[in-house]
């Protein structure tokens, strides 16, 4: 079975025991995740993904429902198809289209119709899931987050009482709803175009059960949509809103926002990832940011703060 700690090189080798593939393969690094590594293996038909993850209790990430979710996704066909899994690794099929960016949404109606497409089938889909997923609430993340923050001594520890205080105030607002699955990270990155410029989701560590509002904000938020864009998006899932639609995605957005910021925090202070690694990560992932984890967190902030500004009289 794979060890995470294992060297690049002796992954490879372990990866070349596996009996998945035609004949003798080749393995390059892939470069993309903040909080997992993958590799991109070639043998003599295909290509495939070898995505390696470990539990990351801070951030509520468990293999088992990480796999579960993945597993449920392909099976519902919003998602590459799973070649084989074992504890900590995950094989699976390659898609040759590059990631959806930010540019590929805005003004373009026919991608944002695509990713509606890919979450309301995810969503209408929870009856696919076999074994145990994690519920992934938005609110208690945050929380948890502000404790971790707050016993590491983060440089953002004067901020943590307000960011609590505006956050169970979000939460006060959610009105009562069905939980189903969810992807819990719809970042643009993490929606994949194949050979036929289809699009599917990757990347299930935050899978599990939740509300669908927080993926759709999840995209236009960290697209960084215009408003006339959003909107668009939101009535392509919706339909016509209303104002208490209005108001429900409104605190969902703030919600998305105030989550990025912290993770980034905790990531600051948690992670124990090669830093160049991630620097090469978020250099490629956010080209305009400082590179490493404080120009996410710092990114996100900016956000969390201009939507705040917008959208604090609905709920002060």
């Amino acid at each position: 079975m794979l060890n995470p700690e294992w060297s690049d090189k002796r992954i490879e080798k372990y990866l070349a025991t596996l009996d998945c593939w035609r004949g003798d393969i080749t393995v390059e690094p892939l470069v993309g995740g903040l909080c997992n590594k993958s590799f991109i293996v070639t043998d003599s038909e295909t290509r495939s993904v070898a995505r390696i993850g470990t539990d990351i209790p801070v951030h509520g990430i468990m293999q088992t429902s990480v796999q579960a979710s993945m597993l449920a996704a392909a099976d519902i066909g919003v998602s590459p198809k799973v070649h084989y899994t074992e504890e900590s690794l995950v094989i699976l099929e390659f898609l040759p289209g590059g990631s959806l960016r930010p540019e590929d949404l805005e003004g373009n109606p026919d991608n944002c119709e695509k990713v509606v497409r890919v979450l309301k089938r995810l969503h209408d889909g929870s009856h696919h899931v076999r074994g145990a997923l994690t519920y992934f609430w938005p609110f208690q993340v945050i929380r948890n987050y502000v404790k971790i923050g707050t016993r590491k001594q983060s440089r953002l520890i004067d901020e943590f009482p307000e960011l609590i205080r505006i956050n169970n105030l979000l939460e006060q607002n959610i009105r009562v709803y069905l939980p189903v699955l969810t992807h819990n990270d719809a970042v643009p990155q993490n929606f994949m175009f194949d050979e036929t410029n289809d699009i599917w989701l990757i990347d299930w560590d935050y899978g599990g059960y939740g509300h669908p509002m927080f993926d759709l904000v999840g995209v236009s938020c960290n697209a960084d949509m215009s408003e006339r864009s959003e909107r668009e998006l939101f009535e392509m899932y919706y339909g016509q809103l209303d104002e208490e639609l209005d108001r429900q995605l409104a605190a969902f957005k703030l919600v998305l926002n105030l989550r990025e910021y912290m993770w980034g925090m905790v990531q600051e202070v948690t992670s124990e990832l090669d830093s160049d690694n991630v620097a090469a990560s978020m250099t490629d992932l956010y080209p305009d940011q400082e590179a490493g984890y404080e120009g996410y967190t710092n990114m996100n902030q900016d956000r969390f703060e201009s939507n705040w500004k917008r959208f604090s009289h609905i709920f002060e």
